[in-house]
């Protein structure tokens, strides 16, 4: 939005006046806009806390995962099956379909 003529001329003499009155906020108030007038020297000397504090974050984190998971009760693990005693009791295989059973086999008759 532009400003009319009379708008400018006021604003250029408060600037003016401002700047007699009170440098150090005309200053402040210039720099107004662009980067922060109260900025160190050296950006990097204010910018490793926020990572300091992420780190640390992000420590605690790990350790209480890894803390979770050494003292955490491990799942019950399935019993191996006992491999099959013989006995004397045992269940004959099934027969085939279509197979007659009638009893004990017949013994093979000796050859020759």
């Amino acid at each position: 939005m532009s400003l009319r003529e009379h708008e400018r001329r006021i604003l250029a003499q408060i600037e003016k006046q401002l700047s007699e009155d009170a440098p150090e906020l005309a200053g402040r108030l210039e720099a107004f806009g662009t980067d922060d007038p109260d900025a160190p020297a050296d950006p990097g000397l204010r910018s490793w806390k926020p990572w300091v504090a992420c780190g640390l974050i992000a420590a605690v984190t790990a350790g209480l995962l890894v803390l979770l998971f050494v003292l955490t009760p491990s799942a019950p693990q399935p019993e191996n099956p006992r491999p099959a005693e013989t006995s004397q009791n045992t269940v004959p295989d099934p027969v085939p379909e279509g197979d007659a059973v009638d009893g004990p086999p017949e013994p093979a008759e000796p050859v020759g």
